[in-house]
């Protein structure tokens, strides 16, 4: 075998540029799976940033649905009420003939006007 010193300069060159791409690569992968352990930390910080967002607002819903459950009870709203409704009168009862359209069905013209003699809710005096 020949001694080290005597091994052909080309060859010498092909092996060290072989050793330093492989050592190249193996930092580029390393520097690689860094990079991407950070972007899986990141990405999963804020994925638990979301989620715990989402449940607050699904706290936030439930405690919303929960008091608009309590509001709209029958005894709740009988007593908000009580003392302002009466019975409708005749003239506050409007009958609309249904007719056949080009859109379908029509209930009243686009343009509609108020019929006069409408008593209204806060004005119990006023006169048909």
């Amino acid at each position: 075998m020949p001694p080290l010193t005597s091994i052909d300069p080309k060859l010498r060159r092909i092996c060290l540029a072989i050793l330093l791409s492989v050592g190249l690569l193996t930092v580029a992968c390393a520097f690689g799976i860094v990079w991407m352990q950070q972007e899986i930390s990141r990405t999963a910080a804020n994925a638990a940033r979301l989620e715990s967002q989402l449940a607050q607002k699904v706290d936030k819903l439930r405690y919303l649905d929960g008091k608009i459950s309590r509001i709209h009870q029958p005894v709740v709203l009988q007593g908000k009420v009580s003392g302002r409704l009466r019975p409708a009168e005749d003239l506050q009862v409007v009958w609309v003939a249904e007719r056949n359209g080009i859109e379908g069905r029509v209930y009243a013209d686009a343009i509609s006007t108020t019929p006069s003699g409408l008593a209204f809710i806060f004005e119990p005096n006023t006169s048909p």
